[in-house]
């Protein structure tokens, strides 16, 4: 009876996610509606599975996004859009894990190992990589970039290390979310602060490189206090590896990674969409290609019965989307451009600081980074504060991809939460806290001299 639930679970969250794609070309209004009850029941089941501190800021969500739409009377209609916001993240990170199937039975882990043994033989090149491969595979698939980082990671020892690993997936996404244009979070700051991308992306991608290097020498400097030999050296220089299955797993990611991006760009999709299609179709192009498409059909019960270790994601990416929907409707953003008038007048680098500070303060208690920078962005008018979109956009993004690396409730946190093993307050604030007050003010210091000289 154990089991029951869990099994339950396991096949409604699956049927979500087929049945959210499904409607993606049938726009069915019934399937639609059958999939929110669906969506429903297994938020219901997970809340009953979750503890700890998922449990408390799901139901700090839940709880206050109910209380607004009841205060307010909102409509049916804005609860279903509520519940439903954020569901394409939970179709996503069903699905991914699909795409870890070829990888591990593939013949490629073996030579992967050979590969971290012979080259990636110090904790510094293992978190090189790592930052580097999740800043670049995270341009083009956005979120889906954590499941797929940690898949190919498992072929390295230094993988036991759970805050190093986290710690270079979390600071090198955070690089790519300060200036991509394919990520959600730049397009929607783009769009509510009137700036211009091409005016926008030197700077951030100034930013995404001192967010880089900061996080490189934060890391390094951790890793050496905490008694750990950061840069030493256990080459293996004579392992042998099969270089043809490496190059064959090169090109299948290159692929992979090129057809979600052109596709995605193409159909106009969101790449988290794109992605999860692609996780239920590649897979069995890719074991078909190379003769172990049986591997496929029973590597699947594997994947199948480990559906029900969603239950945190769901629970909290339902309760961020319900929060951010509630707040909306309410207006309670109304009352930040006031506020903020009255704090910082016409100070610009004070509204950057109580910006920065108030959303990172926010997104550490469990509210994603999402509600406020929306909020903020659509109230706030740039010319009213004496500094151009520009500037106002790079404080959001830098915000944003700060706000990212510690919330609880963040897509990046709760995934690495899940699948590391640990909670969201440590792979969150306690691993990268410190990190982002650094990297934070260090940016700041940059824009505010473009800004003083007049390059901003």
């Amino acid at each position: 009876m154990t089991d029951f639930f869990p099994r339950i679970r396991s096949i409604l969250t699956f049927n979500i996610a087929i049945l959210f794609l499904v409607n993606l070309f049938i726009q069915s209004d019934l399937i639609q509606e059958i999939n929110l009850i669906i969506l429903l029941v297994v938020i219901v089941l997970s809340f009953t599975a979750v503890s700890g501190t998922s449990l408390l800021i799901g139901s700090m969500s839940f709880g206050l996004s109910i209380s607004l739409f009841l205060f307010y009377d909102a409509p049916l209609i804005v609860w279903q859009q509520a519940f439903q916001e954020n569901i394409y993240l939970v179709v996503m990170f069903t699905l991914v894990p699909l795409l870890g199937i070829p990888i591990q039975h593939g013949g490629y882990f073996e030579a992967l190992q050979g590969v971290f043994r012979r080259y990636i033989y110090s904790n510094s090149r293992f978190y090189l990589l790592v930052s580097f491969v999740s800043a670049f595979v995270g341009v083009l698939v956005n979120l889906a970039v954590v499941p797929l980082v940690l898949q190919v990671s498992q072929a390295s020892s230094k993988r036991s290390n759970k805050k190093l690993l986290s710690s270079a997936i979390v600071r090198g996404f955070a690089t790519c979310t300060i200036w991509a244009p394919t990520t959600a979070a730049i397009a929607l700051i783009v769009q509510l602060s009137g700036a211009s991308w091409p005016l926008f992306f030197p700077y951030a991608i100034l930013c995404g490189v001192i967010a880089g290097l900061v996080g490189y020498f934060m890391t390094m400097h951790e890793e050496t206090k905490a008694g750990k030999d950061f840069t030493s050296i256990d080459e293996e220089p004579h392992v042998e590896f099969d270089m043809q299955k490496i190059i064959e797993l090169s090109t299948f990611s290159i692929i992979l990674i090129s057809a979600i991006a052109g596709l995605s760009f193409i159909t106009g999709i969101h790449t988290v969409i794109v992605v999860s299609i692609a996780s239920l179709i590649f897979p069995v192009l890719w074991l078909g290609f190379i003769g172990r498409l049986k591997i496929l059909i029973k590597e699947f019960w594997v994947y199948f019965h480990g559906l029900p270790k969603l239950k945190n994601e769901i629970v909290l990416f339902m309760g961020a989307g319900l929060l951010a929907t509630s707040i909306d409707y309410s207006h309670l953003g109304n009352y930040i451009s006031f506020v903020l008038s009255n704090l910082v007048g016409q100070n610009a680098l004070f509204l950057a600081i109580v910006i920065v500070l108030s959303i990172l303060m926010l997104s550490a208690l469990g509210i994603h980074p999402i509600i406020p920078v929306t909020i903020i962005g659509g109230t706030v008018k740039a010319a009213a504060y004496g500094v151009t979109p520009t500037y106002l956009a790079l404080v959001l993004a830098v915000s944003w991809a700060m706000g990212i690396s510690i919330s609880p409730s963040s897509a990046t946190v709760i995934a690495l939460s899940g699948l590391t093993g640990q909670s969201p307050i440590h792979v969150g604030p306690r691993w990268n806290g410190l990190y982002v007050i650094i990297s934070s003010t260090v940016m700041l210091f940059i824009l505010t001299v473009f800004r003083i000289i007049g390059w901003l």
